[in-house]
């Protein structure tokens, strides 16, 4: 396979959720797949989907979609595996405020290889987590990138999501409101909720210290909600599940995502979790 660019890595560790929940209603979000790690002396790491408990809740019939791979493990694009989840072991974030969970996805995946089905992902790794040093060294406006499929759009043909570019509209070294969140100056429309959230930089890129050279990626965080008015004029926080609402809402162009660090607090659920790489 030929050298992916960081850009293009980051496209294929999320996915298209769509969902059929318990009223009726469809709708969908975003997710993606990260390694976590339950020993990180030995290693121990397990596969698991994130998204926001929003958009999974009272859901009966949840769709996650895919990109298939060839026989050498190389990905075909323009082919989806479709894998159909009915049951309920979503794991909730252990702060109950969080609007974060996950799903443990080796015993999926392990049933795939059974049968010879072969899908191509690449996985996020939590040392793309920026540290504190890290959030020292960034400034109150750095260019972010936001990839996931807004209001259930993709590149259907390529299987491709959708990225987006913003900056942040708050210091991502700082707690947003007093929570551990950021603010973005970002389009964000409904379905984007579960997004990743990266400062993504090729080449070049400014620090404190001036311009620096090279590339630079932190996840920083997952896109759960922002800002709206609605049809009366009314500033109003939403959520951004793709459901049809019987309110016109209209998104301000802000958005507010939950820190990266927060997802690292799944990890002291998965003590003695077998399964993983």
């Amino acid at each position: 396979m030929n050298k992916m660019s960081l850009s293009e890595m980051i496209t294929y560790s999320t996915v298209l959720i769509r969902c059929e929940y318990s009223n009726g209603t469809v709708g969908s979000g975003t997710g993606f797949i990260i390694n976590l790690c339950s020993n990180k002396e030995n290693q121990t790491c397990v596969p698991v989907l994130i998204t926001n408990n929003h958009v999974v809740a009272n859901s009966v019939k949840t769709v996650f979609e895919f990109c298939k791979a060839d026989e050498n493990g190389k990905p075909i694009d323009t082919q989806i595996f479709s894998f159909i989840y009915q049951g309920n072991a979503w794991i909730h974030h252990p702060t109950p405020s969080v609007d974060l969970c996950c799903l443990l996805l080796a015993e999926a995946l392990n049933e795939l290889q059974k049968k010879n089905t072969k899908i191509f992902y690449i996985p996020l790794k939590t040392n793309l987590i920026p540290n504190n040093q890290n959030l020292d060294e960034l400034s109150a406006m750095e260019d972010v990138v936001m990839v996931g499929y807004p209001i259930g759009l993709s590149d259907t043909y390529n299987h491709k999501p959708i990225i987006r570019r913003g900056i942040t509209a708050s210091h991502p070294k700082k707690d947003y409101q007093g929570k551990k969140e950021t603010l973005l100056d970002m389009a964000c429309y409904p379905g984007s909720s579960g997004s990743p959230v990266f400062i993504l930089n090729q080449g070049a890129y400014t620090t404190r210290e001036g311009i620096a050279m090279g590339s630079r990626v932190y996840l920083l965080g997952v896109l759960y909600g922002g800002p709206e008015f609605n049809a009366k004029g009314v500033l109003q926080f939403a959520n951004l599940p793709n459901v049809p609402v019987p309110v016109t809402r209209i998104p301000i162009n802000l958005g507010v995502i939950i820190k990266a660090e927060r997802i690292l607090e799944f990890e002291n659920l998965f003590e003695g979790v077998n399964g993983g790489k």
